[in-house]
């Protein structure tokens, strides 16, 4: 299960998850742009804060999505984009952790083995 980000306003949490519904809400309000390059504009700053409301409302409420403008009012609330910003970063981090294994990237069988380690043939 993808994990959930969270934003305390008050006495409410606010659950940000980014499910495959809440990856399809955003593209869908994006033009069909692919999520990764939206994401990745997210991360970059790129998108302005309406491409941070279009996050926020398709991700919100744990990933259900919610209406734009309780997205809008979220970030008012926080006290602007800004503030907003790391709880989207968080929420991102949770849907795509690194691969497990001792090192990032590594391919499934060979956590923990460096390329250039290799050992010679059996009898060399």
């Amino acid at each position: 299960m993808i994990a959930a980000a969270t934003l305390k306003q008050g006495k409410t949490t606010h659950k940000l998850r980014f499910t495959t519904g809440a990856l399809m809400r955003f593209e869908e309000d994006n033009n069909g742009k692919a999520f990764d390059v939206l994401l990745d504009d997210l991360i970059q700053g790129k998108g302005g804060v309406r491409l941070l409301v279009s996050a926020l409302s398709a991700g919100l409420d744990n990933g259900a999505g919610v209406a734009r403008e309780e997205a809008i009012a979220l970030v008012d609330a926080a006290g602007g984009a800004r503030q907003v910003v790391p709880f989207v970063g968080d929420a991102i981090a949770k849907a795509f952790p690194p691969p497990s294994g001792t090192g990032e990237g590594d391919a499934p069988g060979r956590e923990g083995k460096t390329a250039g380690k290799a050992s010679p043939p059996a009898g060399a």
